[in-house]
Order: structure tokens, then sequence, then C-alpha cells
């Protein structure tokens, strides 16, 4: 990884002696998402048709009339993510006739809000299904699959649900970087006291396992082998846990590059128009 800047190397250095003093910095660093990172694919997305205003300072965005018989897509990008990552699966989905709505999560685009925890997350999609739901399916990337899982699982709103890159459990990414950031085992458990703390919720309340049993609809999972940013293994351990559950496993994509991939766009398109796909299966 790269060398991390001194300030927080420091901080990192100082949780194998004082973990409960600087596991608060860690928290505001993990939770605080960064409005000037751009990750790819930065794609180009047309102008939407409508801004809905979801209430809070919540912004989502509509490609599409709302019509009785069209089939709604919502689509929740990831934590430091954006919608223009959408820009090819929502053009393949308008090709196919569908309405699409994209969210700015809390904190993202132009929602307002400083942090994103999963309660805030789960809720921003809640508010979202509530005001233009039920939609046809989900399309969620990295964090916003795995919240949209949740959500979905609690309250319904969708038919069907595509997760692509997206993590099984919470506690997992939070000890994943506390090691990539340095943490010291203490200076690690400190920190995730710390964000269960703020957050009044448990981190391990937000594994797949908890909603496993009330995940009925369709879900399909797309995963890259090389992502480094969510393992792979990630998308093997949801799969196993959810009946319904389809997976594709791609290679040298990455945690990003795979939503602009045109045959991961194609599998896609083809899941949320209810076209049939039965087995694992793998795309080169």
């Amino acid at each position: 990884m790269a060398t991390l800047p001194l300030p927080i190397s420091a901080l990192a250095a100082a949780s194998y002696v004082v973990p409960s003093l600087v596991a608060p910095f860690f928290r505001r660093m993990m939770l605080t998402p960064r409005r000037h990172v751009r990750p790819p694919p930065v794609l180009a997305v047309p102008d939407a048709d409508e801004r809905i205003d979801l209430g809070d300072g919540l912004v989502a965005w509509r490609w599409g009339d709302k019509a009785p018989a069209t089939p709604d897509v919502l689509l929740v990008h990831g934590f430091e993510g954006n919608r223009c990552q959408f820009g090819a699966i929502l053009e393949a989905l308008r090709a196919r006739g569908l309405s699409v709505v994209a969210l700015d999560v809390p904190a993202h685009g132009e929602s307002r809000g400083d942090e994103l925890t999963a309660v805030k997350f789960i809720a921003a999609i809640e508010r979202t299904l509530d005001r233009v739901g039920p939609v046809h399916a989900v399309v969620g990337h990295s964090m916003g699959g795995a919240m949209s899982l949740f959500s979905i699982a609690h309250r319904g709103g969708a038919r069907r649900v595509a997760l692509i890159s997206a993590p099984s459990s919470l506690k997992r990414e939070l000890q994943r970087f506390a090691k990539a950031v340095g943490l010291s085992k203490r200076g690690a458990r400190a920190f995730i006291a710390s964000v269960e703390k703020h957050v009044g919720r448990p981190a391990a309340d937000f594994d797949v396992r908890h909603v496993a049993g009330k995940v009925k609809m369709p879900v399909l999972m797309i995963h890259d082998q090389t992502d480094r940013q969510v393992p792979v293994a990630e998308a093997a351990r949801s799969a196993h846990m959810l009946p319904a559950a389809e997976l594709i496993v791609t290679r040298g994509l990455g945690h990003n590059r795979l939503l602009a991939d045109p045959a991961v766009v194609a599998a896609i398109v083809d899941f949320v128009s209810d076209q049939e796909m039965t087995g694992s299966a793998s795309i080169s």
C-alpha cells in the first residue's frame, strides 16, 4: 500500500500505547468521505429528467418517466463513489426502456452531510424506496450494495437485487481499514468500539448472516478476483448464505472498473430485465 502521511503513521504508532486516545481520529477518518474523490470509472451521464429532493438534504435523480408499466431501477453507489460510475449501466438500462433512479447517498454528490454511517446509509435507501418505490430492482456497488441488501431484507421495496463488489460484513470492513492504516490490535479494537459507540449499533449487526433468512428475492452478485478493496471471499460468503443468489466472478477488473465492463453491464441488465440466469458463471 502507499506510504501513509506522517501524522496518520504517528497516530497509528500511538495506538500501541494509548489506543483509546487515537481511536476517535480514525473513526472520523473512516466515516467522513472525501467529496472531491472521483473513483474510476467516471463516465458520461446524460442530464437527468428530474432531480428528486427527498427531504433532510437527500437528493436522487431520475431518468425516464415514472409509468406504472415501466419497472424502475434504483442505483446506489458506495462510500466515496458517485452516480457517474453507473454511466454504462444507466445507458444500457435506458436502452431497454427502463426508468432509472440514482441516489446521492448522504455526504456525497448533492446530498448534504459530513459523515456516512451504516445507519445513515440504510435510512437514505429506505427513504428513497418509500418515495420512488417499490422498484423492480436495486443495483448497488460496494457498500451501496451491502446496505441495499440490508434495507430490502428488512423493509422490502424491490423484487431483485444486484450486488457489485459488495462486502458481506461491516465488522470485517472496519478490521481491514484498521490493518490498512497500521493500527495495533488494541488500537483496532478501540477504533471499532469508537465506531460502534458513535453509531449506536454493534458492527456485527451488519453482517449478511443476520438477513440471509429474510432474502427471498433473486440476487445477482458480481465480484472480481483481483479486488484489493473488498476481497472476492466476501461475495463467496454471501453466495453461500443466500439461497437465491447467483455469483459471477471476473478477473482483472478490480473493485471499480467492472462497472464499465461490457460483459458485466450486459449481465446486470439481463438480470434486471428478468432474463433467466442459472448457475454460477465466470467472465474472463
